[in-house]
Order: C-alpha cells, then structure tokens, then sequence
C-alpha cells in the first residue's frame, strides 16, 4: 500500500509540473516489466508503443472523465490491443465540479483491486482538494 501510495504521489507531483509538450503523464511504467503477462517481448514492445504515441490512451481516460466516479476497465473493455490481459483503474480530479484530469493505473488483469481502487480514489481526490484550496 505504501509503495502504490509513493506511486501516487511521485505521479501527482507529475501532473502538476509544466508539461511544454503535451498534456499526458505516463510514469512507473517499467514496473510492467516484471510482469508474467507481458513475458511476450512483442507485447510489451506493442505496450510501450502505446505509451510513447499516447492518442489511444487519452481516448481512454477520457471516457472515464465524462463519466461520473470511478472507472476500471479489465481486458477487452478497454479497447486497446496491447492492453488485452491488462486493467485501467481510474479517477478524474477537478476544481469546481469541472474535470481537469484524470488518473490512472495500468496493471494485469489480476491485480489487487481491493488495494488499487482505494489508492486511486483517494489520490484523485487530494489531486482534487490540491487544487481547491478554498473548500
């Protein structure tokens, strides 16, 4: 819990530093090297393909910011190729009731949901609160 936590935190401070470039951060991703189900060199290589080009995953995130609360999308729901096997866990964050943004984490379809939602949760919601200082 304390190194999703960390995760979190190091990914948050991200997203608040300038991004000339564009507007998606993508970090701790070399942590899915370890995992059994990218064991294939050509789907992990698909994987970090579609990390680097972004599109597709923005596409993604934005489907959870226009809905209300929490999304987790497992396998196929995400309608990402080299996420088959794979889950999105995710929360958007705003000010004023308006999305800003949206964060997520990226792991196999077998992850610990009990542990990865909450984490989730609550980062987007201090993401939230960081950026309502009045409420």
């Amino acid at each position: 819990m304390e190194r999703l936590l960390a995760s979190s935190v190091e990914l948050a401070e991200q997203a608040f530093a300038p991004a000339p470039e564009d507007d998606m951060v993508v970090a701790g991703q070399t942590r899915l090297l370890g995992l059994q189900e990218l064991g294939d060199l050509e789907r992990l290589r698909a994987l970090f393909e579609a990390f680097a080009e972004k599109r597709e995953l923005l596409q993604l995130l934005e489907r959870t910011a226009r809905a209300p609360g929490m999304r987790v999308f497992i396998g196929e729901e995400t309608g990402l190729a080299p996420l088959e096997g794979m889950s999105l866990v995710s929360a958007p964050y705003g000010r004023d009731g308006q999305v800003l943004g949206v964060l997520g984490v990226i792991g196999p379809s077998r992850m610990a949901y009990e542990r990865v939602i909450p984490v989730v949760e609550a980062t987007a919601a201090v993401l939230g609160a960081a950026l309502n200082p009045d409420s």
